[in-house]
């Protein structure tokens, strides 16, 4: 029996049936699908046992140099690389407080997140012992409200970017910490395009910026820490492989990166840095039409090509978005994305099946994350689903 047929066996017997992800490259179904290289790369790092450590630097070394940045290392996931950033902040590196960490009592373990763009992510922020402050309010936060919150007890300044139009741009969060010799953290998880804001953050002067790998298919457990020397460093000594030591103080223990995360975000950034994006662009394009093409005899919906990513940079659309005449339309939104998931084959778009605002009135058909010809399918449901 092959490896492939075994798997597919052995999801069987847990109940579990794939799903067709038109949604996003959501952690909660898996993240992305590594292919080619990546795979090949995962597969090679899995014949034998390596030093992990050795492997994790010099992968580090190499994401670095092609970003052209000082320093990176791999993590598993956006996530932890935030953890680890606040612990370099807090501990400096510094021996004696790494080995405090969680416990911050007395340290600088403060981090200003600007009210006005709030999100669940930043509770990374408390993974080490931080605490966040919160600059202004929900409706928006000004270089005043970050100044006002400003303490003996601030670290940092976490960035969630791209940013939004109300709160601080990432220009004058620089000039403000640098002011008063703070680190800045940047939340850039899904920054991936562009190819350039691999490296931006970094370089205007941020001390790190996390991205995740679910974004340029290095699946789902790994993720990048980009930042100065210094302070990779100092995340390092926070990190799991400080603790494959004699001290074995490092709190990151339970952050492990196995080798096989390790090629895979190596092998994944170097295929996406050379791929060529226009191409990619071009194939989202034809997905699209074909889904328009078997949809627009219904004349309750009409159709738009939309980005669905969260970057400020404008680029090609990636999602079909599905707009419904309430008025005359058979059925409601919820009751079709709720129709799509439980059908055969599952179908996952946006709005999720669970998460359905009943003032919306239209669907978004995510292409980037389809397999080939899964968009024939996800047509051909909707037009079941509606009478067609």
């Amino acid at each position: 029996m092959s490896g492939g047929s075994t798997g597919h066996r052995l999801l069987s017997e847990l109940g579990v049936r794939p799903v067709i992800n038109a949604h996003n490259d959501l952690t909660g179904l898996g993240g992305s699908l590594p292919r080619g290289p990546v795979l090949e790369a995962v597969s090679a790092a899995n014949e034998s046992f390596l030093e992990v450590d050795r492997l994790s630097d010099a992968a580090g070394e190499a994401i670095a140099g092609m970003l052209g940045i000082e320093a990176a290392m791999v993590t598993p996931g956006a996530a932890a690389a935030a953890v680890l950033a606040t612990a370099a902040c807090m501990t400096q590196g510094r021996k004696d407080l790494v080995a405090r960490i969680p416990d911050t009592t007395g340290l600088r373990n403060e981090f200003v997140v600007q009210a006005g763009r709030r999100t669940f992510y930043d509770r990374c922020l408390e993974g080490a012992g931080g605490r966040i402050v919160l600059a202004g309010d929900a409706r928006a936060t000004s270089a005043a409200d970050i100044e006002n919150v400003i303490g003996e007890r601030t670290a940092g300044v976490f960035f969630y970017a791209p940013g939004a139009p109300n709160v601080v741009p990432f220009d004058r969060v620089l000039e403000i910490a640098g002011r008063h010799r703070l680190a800045v953290i940047v939340d850039a998880a899904e920054q991936v395009y562009p190819l350039e804001n691999f490296s931006k953050y970094v370089r205007a002067g941020a001390d790190f910026a996390t991205y995740s790998g679910k974004f340029f298919g290095a699946g789902s457990m790994a993720g990048i820490l980009t930042g100065t020397a210094a302070s990779i460093a100092a995340a390092r000594r926070n990190s799991y492989l400080a603790f494959e030591g004699p001290d074995a103080q490092a709190f990151g223990r339970h952050m492990k990166v196995g080798r096989a995360e390790i090629m895979a975000a190596y092998a994944a950034l170097k295929n996406w840095l050379e791929m060529d994006h226009g191409r990619r662009f071009r194939h989202y394009r034809r997905l699209m039409e074909n889904m328009r093409s078997r949809l627009q005899a219904f004349p309750f919906l009409s159709f738009s090509y939309e980005d669905g990513a969260v970057t400020a940079d404008p680029k090609p659309p990636d999602s079909l978005r599905v707009t419904f005449d309430r008025s005359r339309s058979p059925k409601t939104l919820a009751d079709v994305v709720r129709e799509l998931h439980d059908g055969e084959p599952c179908i996952i778009l946006r709005p999720h099946y669970q998460w359905v605002d009943p003032d919306r009135d239209y669907l978004d058909v995510r292409v980037s994350t389809l397999q080939a010809g899964q968009e024939k399918v996800i047509a051909d449901r909707l037009a079941e689903i509606l009478g067609g």
